[in-house]
């Protein structure tokens, strides 16, 4: 597991996870940080990567075992037409928990030869709501899942031009003995 392409799998999968468990958003799971949400488009997710931290766990000069750490975001927005925050509360509320919870017991992410992560270290849940700008109450969840899993780097040796091959084994040459 490594590189970019092992975050877009992750965000994938959970992406999958959300449409499949949270009929509530349905078309409306977006991998993406910002994304155009008109009108009808509440409740929405958007899920996205935001940090990654890399600590090395040991290795050689030709190969160096990591740590991988990556933070994803789950932007969850909801809003309704009155001012009523209590009521965008009680839908922001319902709605991040549901997601913290799909991604926290999704075996399909820990367990099994399709796992895509080694464990989930931790979930920092913020909510907002802005009522100042208009007639209409807008909700924001931010859900910050810190993943983690191993990653191996292999340094590519460099040609050194000798044309012997790899399945070839030197042997030490005996000096001549003395007359």
């Amino acid at each position: 597991m490594s590189g970019p392409p092992h975050r877009a799998t992750v965000r994938d999968r959970v992406t999958e996870i959300f449409r499949a468990g949270m009929p509530q958003v349905e078309g409306r799971v977006f991998r993406a940080r910002t994304w155009s949400l008109q009108e009808g488009d509440f409740p929405a997710l958007l899920v996205y990567g935001w940090q990654e931290e890399l600590k090395r766990l040991g290795g050689t000069s030709a190969q160096s075992r990591f740590q991988a750490s990556w933070i994803l975001g789950v932007e969850v927005r909801v809003r309704d037409r009155s001012r009523d925050a209590e009521e965008v509360e009680a839908e922001l509320e319902e709605l991040t928990g549901l997601a913290r919870d799909l991604v926290l017991t999704n075996a399909g992410l820990v367990i099994g030869p399709a796992r895509v992560i080694e464990r989930v270290e931790g979930v920092k849940t913020t909510l907002g709501i802005d009522t100042r700008s208009s007639e209409l109450a807008l909700g924001r969840g931010l859900l910050a899942f810190e993943f983690i899993w191993p990653e191996t780097f292999n340094v590519e040796q460099p040609d050194s031009g000798c044309c012997v091959g790899p399945d070839v084994a030197l042997r030490p040459v005996l000096a001549p003995s003395a007359p």
